[in-house]
């Protein structure tokens, strides 16, 4: 999402406020300032223009929290206005997300503030309510007040109807031109207006050569029916079920991969740190419970399809048959494999040790794969890395989900884990490895504690 915008017209210094996520950024900020004001003017007493008693820091750090969790919570994404009552389910979590930063910030400088013990519960009431303000009541407003974003649609099937009808009658979207024609299209590819891509195709690899054909040219939005079934993904709007999905094409930048590359060393050796009993103790049970080494290697595929040793907890029992796992892949990759329940694992193999089964459940086999990442095999936030007799049977569409470094975590984990099927599984990879970022990073590593917790997909 390109937030910072250029709000200046070609030609003149008249400033416009074209875009309603620069309108709602700007107000964020504003709430955030007069919400530390009231605060300190409900706790002191003081004349609300009397700001001698209220600390500078408190008036430069909160905006920074509240500006920094509300981009992380994909706040100020224009698609995302779309459903209102998802959006403020959003805002709902971006608001508790900035109270827990706002609180780990006061623990940590606790000496060097001293507030009231009420400080930060009157600051978060009246926040709150000022935020939920500018969402019911300003939101609303500035889609009407302001101009409506300009956007084309491009329908290469020639159906459009029903994309047309609800965006004029419920989006902050305005229809510019409608085209059908591959040639007119490519026009506008290197355009700065949106493209919203409907398109009715059953084919995944046509899908994927409409896709690909935008390919960090402009921004696009793609509303295709083959999409259904993936569900509550934060970083997309929902039309009736069926995901809007922004294409923002980042992460390709240098200053992108290095700041990935120290999260991944940071982050690998503070979880080695903190899981190290866990790890001690899943070694020891299955060292214990079943003949074999207490690590598994085997060949995997990252960045490139260059090759390197994944590292494992052993779960199985000590084989070189995989006949039956090769089976299920191949069905799988070719649809045909459910277990029922819309599960698409296996949940039922013989080779699995019964401490094997409880380190898959809690996903402990897995947490030696951080030495991996330490190494650079692997990252963090990542598509899972594929066995060799995986690849061999991918699309060419597929395989572009080996087009960054494969990880320990990512949206296919969060957002669908064993209950899609393999396709849509592989359009969320390849989604993260075409719009990665810094935030969409931290938030799949927040999000992931609850999925291994609760266990959710895990079999």
């Amino acid at each position: 999402m390109n937030l910072l915008v250029r709000l200046m017209k070609k030609g003149g210094n008249k400033i416009v406020w074209k875009k309603q996520e620069t309108a709602i950024f700007i107000f964020d900020i504003l709430f955030a300032l007069l919400s530390v004001i009231l605060t300190y003017r409900i706790i002191q007493g003081q004349d609300i223009y009397y700001l001698s008693h209220i600390k500078l820091v408190e008036l430069i750090v909160f905006p920074i929290i509240v500006i920094a969790v509300f981009f992380y919570s994909d706040l100020y994404n224009y698609a995302v206005f779309q459903n209102r009552f998802r959006y403020i389910y959003r805002t709902t979590k971006g608001i508790v997300y900035t109270f827990i930063v706002y609180l780990l910030w006061l623990w940590i400088f606790k000496p060097f503030h001293g507030h009231h013990t009420l400080f930060p519960l009157i600051l978060f009431v009246i926040f709150s309510g000022l935020t939920y303000f500018s969402r019911v009541i300003i939101l609303p407003l500035l889609t009407v007040i302001l101009p409506r974003r300009d956007v084309i649609i491009y329908a290469p099937e020639g159906e459009y109807r029903d994309i047309e009808r609800w965006i004029k009658n419920h989006s902050v979207f305005n229809i510019q031109k409608i085209i059908t024609d591959e040639k007119e299209i490519a026009k506008y590819k290197k355009g700065e207006l949106p493209v919203i891509l409907f398109t009715t195709t059953s084919s995944w690899d046509r899908l994927f050569e409409l896709i690909l054909s935008f390919n960090g040219r402009t921004q696009l939005l793609l509303y295709s029916p083959l999409l259904v079934g993936i569900d509550r993904v934060d970083y997309w709007a929902y039309i009736n079920q069926i995901p809007l999905v922004p294409f923002r094409w980042s992460g390709n930048t240098k200053g992108y991969r290095y700041i990935k590359r120290l999260i991944d060393i940071i982050g690998a050796i503070v979880a080695l740190i903190v899981f190290s009993p866990f790890m001690v103790l899943s070694a020891l049970a299955v060292k214990f419970t079943s003949k074999g080494s207490v690590f598994f290697t085997q060949d995997r595929f990252t960045k490139d399809a260059r090759i390197f040793k994944v590292l494992k907890f052993r779960s199985m029992v000590s084989s070189d048959n995989y006949d039956c796992h090769k089976e299920f892949v191949k069905d799988l990759i070719n649809g045909n494999n459910c277990n029922g329940n819309n599960v698409y694992k296996m949940t039922k193999d013989s080779r699995i040790t019964r401490v094997g089964n409880l380190l898959r459940k809690t996903s402990l086999d897995e947490f030696p794969q951080l030495f991996n990442v330490l190494k650079g095999d692997l990252s963090l936030v990542g598509p899972r890395p594929p066995i060799e007799y995986e690849v061999e049977l991918y699309t060419d569409w597929q395989k572009e989900r080996l087009s960054v470094k494969q990880g320990l975590t990512g949206m296919w984990q969060i957002f669908g884990r064993s209950q899609l099927p393999f396709d849509k599984s592989c359009f969320l990879d390849i989604y993260y490895a075409e719009n990665k970022s810094v935030w969409m990073d931290l938030h799949l590593l927040m999000l992931t504690l609850p999925s291994v917790v609760f266990g959710k997909g895990a079999y």
